[in-house]
């Protein structure tokens, strides 16, 4: 939203010349326009792909002069920029880590809080599963991402197998015997054929009709099973549960690199 991106863009001090893209949805999108002044680095950076890369050592020690020229390359945690005095300044990552925002957390939870009606997907069935979720003892979102995560161009992400399901819902009903599992996911066929509950009872969330839906469901409940996806992320986030249950893949990318959104009590499955 304009407001959380203004936020972001506060927290890196860089001042909002920004135009707003409106009715964006939760789909990533290609702009058409690049900054002429850095388009040999950012075409460099897009044959790599922020995915296939890990950040160097140099390039840390470079920020304060690559930031003079207007460069800042947002490495694993939180870096904030400082512009100085460049007239173009470009900001290259995918900035995913809430201490980004970690100062303003509960004006972006009420922000987004979605708008549960029909017109925004939010149908008859996905508000009856919603009733399912407030009658659980202790109901938890388990995600898998399917989809794209499948393709063997996108091995990287390649993390989340049906043997971390399983380990992962083992876990689940040692530590909370009373939960039961809502899944959430872009292929539930795929994941019903698959899915290893260990026993405990699963509800399949198929009535919601837009990611924002899936989301205003995802967050009424109380503890989650993550896929290695913002989406799952934003989910547990969104929730807000002082002291929720996360359990999470222990690598966030099958090739090894890093990322800054883990917190320190989430239970980590092993994925090697």
């Amino acid at each position: 939203s304009p407001a959380h991106t203004a936020l972001a863009l506060q927290a890196l001090h860089i001042s909002s010349e920004v135009q707003f893209i409106t009715d964006a949805g939760f789909a990533k999108q290609h702009l058409p326009v690049q900054n002429a002044a850095k388009a040999l680095m950012i075409r460099h950076e897009q044959r790599v792909g922020l995915m296939n890369r890990d950040w160097h050592p140099f390039e840390a020690r470079m920020a304060p002069m690559l930031n003079a020229i207007g460069l800042h390359f947002a490495t694993e945690g939180f870096t904030p920029a400082n512009r100085g005095h460049a007239k173009n300044f470009l900001a290259w990552g995918y900035f995913q880590g809430a201490d980004y925002f970690k100062n303003q957390a509960e004006t972006i939870r009420a922000e987004l809080l979605p708008i549960e009606n029909p017109e925004h997907g939010f149908t008859a069935a996905a508000a009856a599963f919603a009733r399912e979720i407030e009658a659980s003892p202790f109901p938890v979102c388990l995600h898998w991402r399917c989809g794209d995560y499948l393709l063997p161009q996108n091995a990287a992400l390649q993390v989340c197998t049906p043997e971390y399901y399983a380990a992962a819902c083992r876990t689940v009903r040692q530590s909370l015997p009373q939960a039961e599992l809502f899944v959430f996911s872009d292929d539930p066929a795929y994941v019903r054929q698959h899915l290893d509950a260990a026993g405990l009872p699963v509800h399949y969330s198929t009535g919601a009709k837009s990611a924002a839906a899936d989301l205003a469901l995802m967050r009424r409940c109380r503890a989650f099973v993550l896929s290695n996806s913002t989406f799952s992320w934003w989910g547990q986030w969104l929730a807000g549960v002082p002291g929720r249950c996360v359990i999470s893949p222990d690598r966030w990318y099958a090739n090894g690199k890093k990322t800054a959104l883990y917190d320190h009590d989430w239970t980590l499955i092993p994925t090697k």
